[in-house]
């Protein structure tokens, strides 16, 4: 039974057993839900933490933790595996390890499998927000997942245009990313999952020689004061150029706190002063 059900699940770990009615339906994020129930459980060769054999150092089984790990839809229903993961103590360093499984990694929760199907789609030319949605992952995970294909297979450029521009965006929760392209072609050049120093300095410094970075002009720039040092060390003949879409979106915030300042001043019981607040409200 066990053989059968890693065939339908394309799963060839052999330690991961299924036993009879492993197959059952709950709500998942108000959802219903196919959750298929497994145990992975083996004989260690040695601890993984201080590297003794079994031979050398007693290895005893110390209870099991349960992980929900999605993987491809079977069916009309979104699928989970809830795979029972076998703790081991070891008593010559104390510490305590999980059966790994191979058809996931390590800390991950979404199956090899299934990021494989978003590579798939995503060589379609499916949207994100499909490919989100057919795989039952986040649009995080799928951008993240597609990020990490592509670096296999990205070259980079040995020389830099003379004419560069620095942006960040939102790519995740909280998190920014940091991007420069040609600022004559608009040509993205290459996106980093981080937009602090020690990443950017990294990467210049690890892709491109210093006389690529002399032969830079001009890098332009928003209104971020900490690119301007960088830039400096960086690129030392390069001019600096604030963005005139970040000055004009400056100076439209200026006007806004000078006219609600203004505003403020006139919202009294007086008739005049409502006929001003109104008319400065409006704008």
């Amino acid at each position: 039974m066990s053989h059968d059900i890693r065939k339908l699940l394309d799963i060839q770990d052999k330690n991961i057993i299924f036993e009879e009615n492993c197959v059952h339906f709950e709500k998942h994020k108000g959802q219903t839900c196919k959750f298929v129930q497994a145990d992975l459980t083996y004989d260690p060769s040695h601890c993984p933490k201080c590297g003794k054999k079994k031979e050398d150092v007693f290895i005893y089984k110390n209870g099991k933790q349960t992980s929900r790990i999605t993987i491809p839809m079977i069916g009309t229903h979104p699928t989970y595996l809830r795979l029972k993961k076998q703790r081991f103590m070891c008593k010559g360093c104390g510490s305590s390890f999980t059966a790994k499984a191979p058809m996931v990694k390590a800390h991950c929760f979404i199956a090899y499998t299934s990021k494989a199907q978003v590579l798939i789609k995503a060589a379609e030319a499916q949207s994100i927000t499909n490919i989100s949605k057919d795989c039952r992952v986040s649009h995080a995970t799928v951008q993240r997942v597609i990020n990490e294909e592509a670096k296999r297979y990205k070259t980079y450029f040995q020389s830099l245009p003379k004419h560069l521009s620095f942006d960040e965006f939102k790519y995740v929760k909280g998190k920014m990313a940091f991007e420069y392209i040609n600022a004559e072609t608009g040509a993205i050049l290459d996106i980093l999952e981080g937009r602090d120093r020690r990443t950017i300095t990294n990467h210049f410094i690890t892709h491109y020689s210093l006389a690529a970075r002399k032969r830079v002009e001009t890098i332009t720039i928003d209104m971020n004061a900490g690119y301007v040092s960088l830039i400096k060390e960086l690129f030392p003949k390069a001019k600096i150029i604030i963005d005139r879409f970040h000055l004009v979106q400056l100076i439209n915030r200026s006007m806004n706190k000078a006219r609600v300042k203004i505003m403020n001043q006139f919202h009294t019981s007086n008739g005049e002063d409502l006929k001003k607040y109104r008319r400065l409200k409006a704008y």
